[in-house]
C-alpha cells in the first residue's frame, strides 16, 4: 500500500515538472518569435524610409529641373511653348 502511495506522489510530481517545463519552453519559443517579428518589422520600416528618401530625392530633383526651366523662360532663353514641352518631358 505504501508503494502505491509513493508511486502516486512520484507521478504527480513528474506531471507537475513536465507542465512547468512545457510552459517554460513555450514562453521561450514565443519570445524568440516576437524577436524575429520585431526584427522583420524593423527591416520593413527601414526599407520604407529608404524608399521615401528616394522618392523625396526624385521629387526634389524634378522640382529643381522645373525651376531651372522656369529661370530660362524668365530670362527669355526659351519660349513658353518650349517650357511647356520640356516640363511635360520631365514629368513623364
Amino acid at each position: 500500500m505504501l508503494n502505491y502511495l509513493v508511486f502516486g506522489i512520484a507521478i504527480i510530481i513528474f506531471a507537475i515538472v513536465i507542465i512547468i517545463s512545457g510552459k517554460a519552453i513555450s514562453r521561450g519559443i514565443e519570445a524568440k518569435q516576437n524577436i524575429k517579428d520585431k526584427s522583420e518589422d524593423e527591416k520593413i520600416a527601414t526599407s520604407d524610409v529608404e524608399e521615401t528618401v528616394k522618392i523625396s530625392n526624385s521629387n526634389s530633383n524634378l522640382i529643381n529641373q522645373i525651376n531651372d526651366l522656369n529661370k530660362l523662360k524668365e530670362q527669355g532663353i526659351i519660349s513658353d511653348e518650349e517650357f511647356k514641352k520640356a516640363k511635360e518631358k520631365i514629368l513623364n
